[in-house]
């Protein structure tokens, strides 16, 4: 389907599918949710060829031209800036985070705070994904034929040595972390997903190998493409599991 196919009475088909014994001001609410949804659709498939352009080359002056912003207007936009609060990137997403995903983030600044480091950064939230062994993020690593502890010993090796004592003890978000968060939504609006797993944040973190995280997950034998396909049909699985009950209940 072309994207300009997408036509308005598509959209309001939708919401009045979905909301058949709703009042008016229920419809209302319905559609504000999904003209939310579309907005952050809308906002991740340019952030999504923006990253595609920047790893083939191209530099932010060309980039912001495409978009008719200046090179300055267009990092502004879409190069993340470190020290964001941990609540409050769990506030501003586009999506909710998982209780296992909440749990995460809250773990990986008490390991910065641990080790006396300024900012949460990507190993910290690797590592502490990789502690939460019923999530999602964990699941997926055992599908792909990956261990676990050699995930965990790549990613502890990168890991920097203690900071000074005098360190706050509400670190933000580094750079590479909100970079990481921001993709983990994408990765959960592609997969169809209504929160922000624990599996969507690893899958951020993969994606990008470049950044310490991503060269610790490389280097015990993850990959990008085969972690996503485990994603995807694990998350398949788990949305007809209820289906499944349901079917057995009747019968």
């Amino acid at each position: 389907m072309a994207v300009n196919d997408l036509d308005l009475d598509q959209i309001i088909a939708a919401v009045e599918g979905e909301q058949t014994q709703a009042t008016p001001l229920e419809r209302v609410g319905a559609a504000r949710a999904a003209a939310t949804r579309l907005d952050a659709l809308a906002q991740h498939v340019v952030a999504h060829f923006v990253d595609q352009a920047r790893h083939e080359g191209a530099s932010w002056t060309d980039i912001g031209a495409a978009l008719g912003v200046t090179r300055q207007a267009a990092q502004q936009r879409f190069v993340p800036a470190e020290g964001v609060d941990v609540e409050a990137a769990g506030s501003r997403a586009a999506l909710p985070y998982s209780a296992r995903a909440t749990a995460t983030l809250t773990a990986a600044r008490d390991l910065a705070v641990s080790h006396h480091h300024r900012y949460v950064d990507d190993l910290h939230l690797l590592l502490t994904l990789l502690d939460n062994r019923s999530g999602g993020a964990v699941s997926a690593v055992k599908a792909s034929g990956v261990r676990v502890a050699d995930v965990r010993r790549t990613a502890r090796a990168r890991l920097t040595a203690e900071g000074p004592r005098r360190v706050t003890k509400n670190p933000p978000l580094g750079r590479a972390s909100v970079r990481a968060l921001d993709v983990a939504v994408r990765e959960a609006l592609r997969l169809g997903g209504g929160e922000i797993g624990t599996e969507h944040v690893l899958l951020a973190l993969a994606s990008d190998p470049r950044t310490p995280a991503g060269q610790a997950l490389a280097e015990a034998g993850v990959d990008y493409a085969a972690l996503r396909q485990e994603v995807s049909r694990l998350s398949t699985e788990a949305a007809e599991r209820p289906a499944a009950k349901r079917t057995r209940k009747r019968a």
